[in-house]
């Protein structure tokens, strides 16, 4: 039927709207203890196609500017985040994660704005942090620090010039701040452990 194009753009995209989200509620609607595991299913599932809709609306079909696209993908993150605390889903966190992380990756102009850039990943990083805590899921930090570091090694290859050089310092100064932060937090709440510690000693290494 896509072939043949018997469905429209339009409506396809619409069609994977209504699938993702139908799919996000049914797994908050279906949340009971003997239907755990179908529960994260089903929202795992409809953040997969949640990304793919509001990704083929720009990229294949151009029914949306990157910018629109841009804040689909972070409601979609956002969303992800929340619905992973409320339902203890761990899956949904990490795909959260990864999709946050590759947004600006698959929505790039080719147009250096590393405020704009950095600032949502400093988002993304505080919101997986205060998952993390909340669920104890300590490791999640580490992928933060994973996908800030791939960001910031993206940003320098094809950005960085030596007029920039304060920009730089300023961009992994306030992310070794966050993530010190991070610990500190931690450790204020009785959660100090390797993931926190490591986190906050790793990106100043790296950097």
């Amino acid at each position: 039927s896509f072939e043949n194009n018997l469905v429209p753009p339009e409506v396809r995209v619409a069609l994977g709207f209504v699938a993702g989200l139908g799919l996000l509620v049914g797994g908050v609607v279906s949340k009971r203890k003997e239907y755990e595991a179908t529960a994260q299913t089903l929202c795992a599932t409809g953040t997969v196609i949640l990304y793919a809709a509001s990704f083929a609306c720009h990229a294949y079909y151009h029914f949306t500017g990157a910018a629109t696209t841009f804040g689909l993908m972070v409601l979609v993150t956002v969303t992800a985040f929340l619905i992973a605390v409320r339902l203890n889903a761990l899956v949904v966190a990490i795909l959260g994660i990864l999709g946050g992380f590759l947004t600006p990756l698959l929505l790039s102009t080719g147009v250096d704005n590393a405020l704009s850039l950095f600032g949502y990943i400093a988002i993304l990083d505080a919101g997986l942090v205060a998952v993390a805590l909340n669920r104890r899921w300590h490791f999640l930090v580490g992928f933060g620090v994973l996908g800030t570091l791939l960001t910031q090694i993206g940003w320098t290859r094809q950005f960085f010039a030596a007029g920039q050089v304060w920009t730089a310092f300023a961009i992994l100064a306030a992310f070794n701040l966050l993530f010190l932060g991070a610990f500190l937090w931690g450790d204020k709440v009785g959660q100090r452990n390797r993931w926190l510690s490591g986190c906050a000693v790793a990106l100043p290494f790296a950097t």
